[in-house]
């Protein structure tokens, strides 16, 4: 075999060994562009901007939620914005957290939701998020899901590489970078709740959250007896009906649930997981 010969092989197992180690399935970006740059969604954001400054920083000194009005008119306000490129947001599958999935990055995660970053002219920033379902008629189709305040949780999606995948454990708000079977925590959140350990093979994790989760999942006893009503998982992006709500915990003050093309904010003065209706 020729030199060149042997590149190419070398270069096909090695593609091929870094597709194995990724999620299942590539998200349809060009779609969720376009329903981005829709009048729809600009209404939305600009209704949302307008009672974010409305509200200030409310709320972001704990407590209990509130139900945040909207001034009168308010939400007719223009205001200037930009969205970003929406960026995947994986989290670790059931079928991981039971061991019924294998410690691959395909059977470890999955697709949540596509995530585009907000910056306002004024210099607010929120997230806004895309949920999505596949038919076989029409094929991925994406829909504005909610909308939350600042947009840290982008910041470490965007942390990764053509190699590697950041995923979120989202019960405890950690965020991880997932490359080659070893998992890298990458917020204080995720540096805790491996002890302080700085890195962990893939097999190792899933008997960390096999531990935490396993018994506490929806349908679980755990959860049939009402304790802390289990731990849900978001349901994935690619499977979600397009009339799924979805209210939205983020690291700022205010989050928006669309339910059936209704406009709500609330304004939460303790942190929430991301959950459906």
């Amino acid at each position: 075999m020729t030199l060149g010969a042997t590149l190419c092989a070398s270069a096909f197992l090695c593609t091929q060994a870094q597709a194995a180690d990724r999620p299942a399935g590539v998200p349809d970006y060009q779609g969720a562009r376009q329903v981005l740059q829709s009048s729809q969604v600009h209404d939305t954001v600009n209704r949302f901007l307008n009672a974010a400054n409305s509200q200030g920083n409310a709320g972001a000194d704990g407590g209990q939620e509130a139900e945040a009005p909207l001034a009168a008119g308010a939400h007719d306000a223009p205001q200037s914005f930009s969205l970003k490129d929406p960026v995947a947001m994986y989290e670790i599958t059931p079928d991981f957290v039971t061991g019924k999935a294998k410690p691959t990055s395909a059977g470890a995660l999955r697709l949540s939701y596509l995530a585009s970053e907000v910056n306002g002219a004024n210099g607010h920033r929120a997230t806004a998020l895309l949920a999505g379902h596949t038919s076989p008629a029409k094929g991925q189709k994406w829909h504005l899901t909610g909308i939350q305040d600042g947009n840290a949780d982008i910041g470490y999606a965007k942390q990764a590489t053509s190699d590697s995948t950041v995923f979120s454990e989202p019960q405890i708000h950690a965020w991880y970078r997932l490359r080659h079977g070893t998992v890298q925590p990458l917020n204080r959140e995720a540096v805790s709740g491996f002890g302080g350990k700085r890195a962990m093979s893939l097999t190792a994790y899933q008997k960390l959250v096999h531990g935490r989760y396993a018994d506490k999942l929806p349908g679980s006893a755990y959860d049939r007896k009402g304790l802390a009503g289990g731990y849900k998982l978001a349901a994935p992006a690619h499977h979600a009906p397009s009339s799924t709500p979805m209210l939205l915990g983020g690291s700022g003050a205010l989050a928006l649930a669309l339910a059936g093309g209704t406009f709500g904010v609330r304004a939460h003065r303790k942190r929430m997981r991301s959950q459906t209706s």
